[in-house]
């Protein structure tokens, strides 16, 4: 399914889901979530959504918590003759692993919560016990990761063992001592060990001036007998880096060996990621799974705008529920109402709940909701007008009519709202009848909203375009923001002027105007007030 997604106002439910996703992984697929690409997916991951809230509902997970990204590590790991890996990317890749084995555990319990598999989760699991015998937790590597390692660190440590003893036998000279800055603390020039003496005692020490201290306090001299001691150090030193490297070399080359199970576990981690954050949204929301069905059609019942939902449970009014259906037998509803009756929320909700519905998503909508597998979703909403580009309302309507003219077929779920408006209200009807036709005959399915009152009676006897209205309670002035399909609605723009406030003899002379414009208007008002709306 394809979906004008900006119009829809999609990304609001991205920005939602990437924040309930626990990973780098789920997020990144929350931010760029489209229309599965078949049925079958779609069906799977609402499947994976489902299993997801049960676990959340009955409170045994499974739960994710935030993992590192290792993406660099694995497109740099792919990479013949790149440098190695270094110890905490290493450390990073089996913290995914773990990751994967904890969900690969979960899937017993839950296998619904991933489509795939099930080995995609563990196959690369052999690597942790080899790749945590190489660095420890924090990323470094352990002294007992090669036999060459081991005897250098155990060098190392005889060696300053012995500068130790040194170190000691020049700070119990008395004669040394008042020659000395802050004995108690150990000095080094870089990694070498060195003695802090007052300035004007430097030359009473054999040995190798290294730098000043810092404030002018005095200098840094190496004795010359520790300097065997110290070059020896850093010859360890050179050596224990050179080996670490060949220990991270053939690390990373183990790594690149399980470079394809690595990459099925992140997919799998990202999918289920999705699914948990999927869940949680759904819970959010009040959602359910609808029906998906391979033929287009549409049945919402009692369906809300996810917007909506979420502002209610923080305080906001309650939404309206929408019912409304489309298929062979009604293809095209043609909805009439006030300005503030909710037409085009109405229209953003049908729109917007389909393709969060072929995203695999549970939607604000009863049980029983069937969405079809429309092709591609078409939406005219809003104004187009840009006065850069020097486009008016109505010609940017017609850009993207002609999009949905060049597009439309059997397939297809069209969504306009404020049809034939931006120019003259005759010739705006007019197109929009003929526009309808076109669709009719191509079979396209749709929902459209006006205030050109010629269609509702072009809708009345249309065989594929059903009458519907945004009921209007006449006895508070106010919408009711329901749809009722079956019979048109006025628009009410008088009724809408006096409850803001416009003076009656002003409204008085309106009626009068609109009954020389339009014989018969006012008894029209008059009796959709007394039979309320």
């Amino acid at each position: 399914m394809q979906s004008d997604l900006n119009t829809l106002e999609f990304e609001s439910i991205r920005r939602t889901l990437d924040a309930e996703c626990a990973t780098p992984y789920g997020k990144e697929a929350a931010r760029n979530l489209e229309p599965a690409p078949s049925l079958e997916v779609a069906r799977a991951f609402q499947q994976a959504v489902t299993t997801a809230r049960e676990g959340l509902e009955e409170g045994d997970g499974p739960k994710l918590d935030e993992l590192p990204d290792v993406r660099a590590a694995l497109r740099q790991c792919r990479q013949e003759g790149a440098s190695p890996l270094n110890g905490l990317a290493l450390r990073n890749l089996i913290t995914l692993l773990q990751a994967g084995d904890y969900l690969g555990r979960a899937l017993e319990k839950r296998p619904g919560l991933y489509v795939g598999d099930p080995s995609d989760l563990t196959a690369a699991s052999p690597l942790i016990d080899r790749l945590d015998a190489l660095v420890d937790t924090m990323g470094k590597v352990r002294e007992s990761a090669s036999d060459s390692l081991g005897a250098l660190h155990e060098e190392v440590r005889q060696v300053r063992a012995d500068l130790n003893k040194q170190v000691d036998k020049k700070l119990k000279d008395k004669k040394l001592a008042p020659s000395l800055v802050e004995p108690k603390t150990e000095h080094f020039s870089g990694p070498r060990r060195v003695l802090a003496v007052k300035t004007e005692a430097a030359g009473a020490i054999k040995g190798v001036r290294r730098e000043a201290l810092s404030r002018g306090r005095g200098v840094m001299v190496e004795p010359m007998e520790w300097i065997p001691l110290n070059n020896r150090l850093e010859q360890l030193a050179r050596e224990i880096d050179a080996e670490e490297r060949r220990v991270l070399r053939e690390a990373t080359g183990t790594a690149r060996e399980h470079i394809a199970p690595l990459q099925r576990l992140l997919d799998a981690i990202t999918w289920i990621d999705l699914a948990l954050g999927a869940g949680r949204l759904s819970l959010k929301i009040d959602g359910h799974p609808p029906e998906l069905t391979e033929e287009p059609r549409l049945d919402l019942r009692s369906a809300r705008h996810p917007a909506l939902v979420a502002g209610h449970k923080n305080g906001g009014p309650a939404p309206v529920p929408l019912t409304v259906r489309l298929g062979p037998d009604q293809p095209m509803v043609l909805i009439t109402g006030p300005n503030t009756g909710g037409k085009t929320v109405a229209i953003k909700t049908i729109g917007l709940l389909a393709t969060m519905a072929f995203c695999g998503l549970h939607i604000p909508a009863a049980e029983g909701t069937v969405v079809g597998a429309y092709r591609r979703i078409l939406v005219d909403i809003g104004d187009h007008q840009n006065i850069l580009h020097h486009v008016s309302t109505f010609a940017g309507h017609v850009e993207v009519l002609k999009q949905i003219l060049a597009e439309a077929d059997e397939h297809t779920l069209v969504l306009m709202d404020e049809m034939g408006t931006g120019t003259d209200p005759e010739e705006g009807a007019a197109l929009a009848m003929s526009v309808l036709e076109e669709l009719a005959e191509r079979g396209v399915q749709g929902v459209f909203t006006t205030h050109l009152s010629p269609l509702k009676g072009f809708a009345a006897e249309h065989p594929k375009v059903a009458n519907a209205n945004m009921r209007f309670d006449f006895d508070r002035l106010q919408p009711t923001y329901q749809l009722e399909v079956g019979a048109p609605g006025a628009s009410l723009g008088l009724v809408v002027a006096e409850r803001n406030g416009l003076e009656g003899p002003l409204l008085e002379r309106a009626r009068g105007h609109l009954e020389e414009l339009r014989p018969g208007a006012t008894t029209e008002a008059a009796r959709q007030e007394t039979n309320g709306g």
